[in-house]
């Protein structure tokens, strides 16, 4: 066993955003406490959350972190050809059947002509928070413009205030996904732990 303990990036990121969101959230007599497990061998589980309560009857949800870096696309060689400021890209993975939910997250700068160094917390993050049927819905339904099983999926957005399917969509519809922003959806845990 490895002496170190490290934790990559993006779980980290996410368990300092839920640990924000839950404090905010919280009511009189619960905690949450937000839970890494210590090997690396834990297939499916990056991260818990624990609620306690005064009943002394904690629950317990697990979630998946998958990361993409952002990727910036050259401007379109053709007049009418739309581009987003941001690109994820993200390969098909099989749903662990141990997490009840699933974040991607896409970091990216926000000011791309900043030349002043900047801290960590400069860098911004699209997070989309899906449950685990959701999620293996979204691949059920993530196809190629032929209808064949995609391989790999991402989003397209400028800023968080809207979030397009990119690749994965086999009709090109254009389908938005702002509202599976995990701000706008942790309540979605709170009632998982509450049920």
């Amino acid at each position: 066993m490895d002496p170190v303990f490290t934790l990559q990036w993006p779980e980290f990121l996410i368990a300092e955003k839920l640990q924000k969101l839950f404090a905010l959230k919280k009511k009189k007599g619960e905690d949450y406490s937000i839970l890494v497990p210590l090997s690396r061998q834990e297939k499916g589980i990056d991260l818990a959350i624990l609620k306690t309560a005064q009943s002394n009857n904690p629950s317990v949800v697990t979630l998946q972190v998958k990361a993409s870096r952002t990727y910036l696309l050259p401007p379109p060689k053709r007049k009418g050809v739309e581009r987003y400021k941001y690109y994820t890209w993200f390969n098909c993975f099989k749903v662990p059947e141990r997490a009840d939910f699933i974040i991607l997250i896409g970091l990216f700068a926000p000011a791309l002509e900043q030349t002043l160094p900047v801290s960590e917390k400069w860098y911004k993050d699209c997070s989309l928070l899906f449950t685990r049927e959701e999620m293996n819905k979204f691949f059920k339904d993530c196809k190629t413009v032929k209808g064949e099983p995609e391989k790999m999926f991402g989003f397209g957005f400028n800023d968080l205030s809207s979030i397009i399917l990119t690749r994965g969509d086999k009709d090109r519809t254009k389908k938005e996904y702002k509202d599976f922003l995990l701000e706008n959806r942790f309540m979605k845990i709170k009632e998982k732990l509450s049920s």
